[in-house]
């Protein structure tokens, strides 16, 4: 039997594989996965029991319901300040499947995408996924922070680019992008004819802002911007798959037709439950936010405390991306740190090649999770030099 090579050559990735060694082990604590250890709110689950008794379980239309479209709509609004109708939004099973249908909507084989790295590795895989050819281009590192090097960006864009994938706030390097960067970007996408998809998962959860800026001000008619979103990190809801994209008619229009496809509709209940979150969520998010900014001070606090480590900061999101000294293999690394030290962390490799000589560690963990967490990485290090 043959199979498709864009599937064959797809790599599991080094995340998942140290989580599956933790889940071999007793006492390992998590740090791994994106995401909190703390469960959904109950104001949400409440709303999600209450639209299945109501009778919200059945199939909606692929893009989802009106009503739930005209949410997001309204918050994008609200918090960006940028108009977009109901038709201009398809809800997705998680941000994932948004950028997968993106992913297949724009690029084929002879195609490239230029994918921002350190990064998630769903970006450049989608793309491989689809045929395409991903353009890993790194940030550079300056300082304690990371910026983005507009001459690298355009060098590697030609006449087969079709997209742009950036993600601010960055998973796993907390960057975010300037509003100077995003103008350039957009400017350089009107140039070239692509779309930048812009991954705005965490666009809630940043330090020195109640929300990122989307990159989306700069293309308020959203001709060359994507805008992907979720419900996952802002609300806890990570197993609940929703998410969405926003962007002009006709894109949206051709990945709810391949979404009908693929994954059909996101969940009905899900659905009615985000309406919720969106409408009475906002003092939960200030709660959470003001939580995750306390737990990066005490992660950098105590990751500053430890020799030949350098961590960039985190404005946003909710990772620590410290580099290590001398390190030549994460992957190693992180397997060490599970099996002697009982913590599992991401190795850097896992965001790319850019990301080699850095572990990514969770901090939207609580506190009774996180410091035993880091007392035992900070003993390992120790020991180790």
């Amino acid at each position: 039997m043959k199979f498709r090579s864009e599937v064959v050559d797809v790599q599991e990735s080094p995340m998942i594989q140290i989580a599956a060694l933790a889940g071999t082990l007793p006492d390992v604590i998590q740090l791994c996965y994106g995401e909190s250890d703390t469960p959904t709110p109950e104001f949400i689950c409440r709303a999600a029991y209450e639209a299945s008794l109501a009778g919200h379980t059945g199939y909606t239309h692929t893009s989802g319901t009106l009503e739930f479209r005209e949410a997001i709509a309204r918050k994008f609004f609200e918090l960006q300040g940028i108009e977009c109708r109901p038709s201009q939004v398809v809800g997705t099973i998680g941000a994932s499947a948004a950028i997968f249908v993106a992913a297949r909507t724009c690029v084929g084989p002879g195609d490239n995408a230029i994918v921002i790295a350190p990064t998630y590795a769903i970006f450049a895989t989608n793309v491989a996924m689809s045929g395409g050819e991903p353009r890993l281009v790194p940030l550079v590192r300056d300082g304690r922070r990371f910026r983005l090097d507009i001459d690298r960006v355009r060098a590697a864009i030609d006449g087969n680019t079709r997209m742009l994938i950036v993600n601010s706030p960055s998973n796993p390097t907390g960057w975010v992008i300037s509003a100077s960067d995003q103008e350039e970007l957009v400017e350089l996408a009107r140039r070239h004819d692509l779309l930048i998809l812009s991954d705005e998962v965490y666009e809630r959860l940043s330090f020195d802002q109640p929300v990122a800026p989307s990159i989306a001000r700069f293309d308020k008619k959203l001709e060359h911007v994507l805008v992907i979103n979720s419900l996952s990190k802002t609300y806890n809801m990570t197993g609940w798959r929703l998410g969405w994209a926003i962007g002009n008619e006709r894109l949206i229009n051709l990945m709810t037709k391949a979404a009908e496809f693929i994954t059909s509709n996101a969940p009905a209940p899900t659905q009615q439950a985000a309406i919720v979150a969106l409408r009475d969520g906002d003092a939960y998010v200030a709660q959470i936010r003001e939580e995750y900014k306390q737990r990066r001070d005490l992660v950098m606090r105590e990751l500053s405390s430890i020799p030949g480590i350098s961590l960039p900061v985190p404005d946003g999101a909710f990772y620590a991306f410290p580099q290590i000294e001398g390190l030549k293999d994460s992957t190693t690394l992180a397997r060490r740190l599970v099996s002697e030290a009982r913590v599992a962390m991401t190795p850097g490799l896992a965001f790319g090649p850019s990301g080699e000589g850095y572990i990514r560690l969770c901090f939207a963990a609580s506190e009774k999770t996180l410091a035993p967490a880091l007392q035992r990485f900070k003993e390992f290090m120790l020991k180790k030099e």
